[in-house]
């Protein structure tokens, strides 16, 4: 009785490896597909059109299209990574807080500054330090 119990967990174990193996082959995509020169060119001349219109962000989908049928591209990488940086450019534009927001949402810890308190400016902060006998005694350098 006991090793017809271990033959059949031995089965059924060997069983769930053949199953997850066979799907995990499957999932990928083939290794050695022959690129695709006709959709890659089909793909840039769509991709420069939006370009040229200021479509950023559609080129950027043309071109990833094209990398992806000619991945030995490099006029497809080229186009490709230009697109990505000036997507990201049009992305900015749409939403300018994502780089320079117009408040700071950082607060100072115990600062004991209040924030309707007027701006010092550096040649003001320079003179205190002077009038109050700060000196540097060493300096790192920079």
């Amino acid at each position: 009785m006991n090793s017809k119990w271990s033959i059949l967990i031995a089965v059924v174990f060997l069983l769930t490896i053949i199953f997850a193996a066979s799907t995990y082959i499957t999932a990928q995509e083939p290794v050695n597909c022959p690129p695709d020169k006709k959709l890659c060119a089909r793909m840039l001349r769509f991709g420069n059109e939006a370009y040229a219109r200021g479509k950023y962000l559609d080129a950027k989908e043309y071109f990833r299209k094209a990398v992806k049928a000619d991945p030995t591209s490099l006029k497809a990488w080229r186009y490709y990574d230009q697109a990505v940086i000036f997507g990201l450019a049009e992305k900015v534009e749409k939403n300018a807080n994502l780089v320079l927001p117009d408040v700071s949402s950082r607060q100072e810890a115990g600062g004991g500054l209040s924030p309707a308190a007027p701006p010092v400016s550096p040649e003001t902060s320079v003179r205190q330090q002077e009038e109050s006998g700060f000196k540097i005694v060493d300096d790192e350098g920079c």
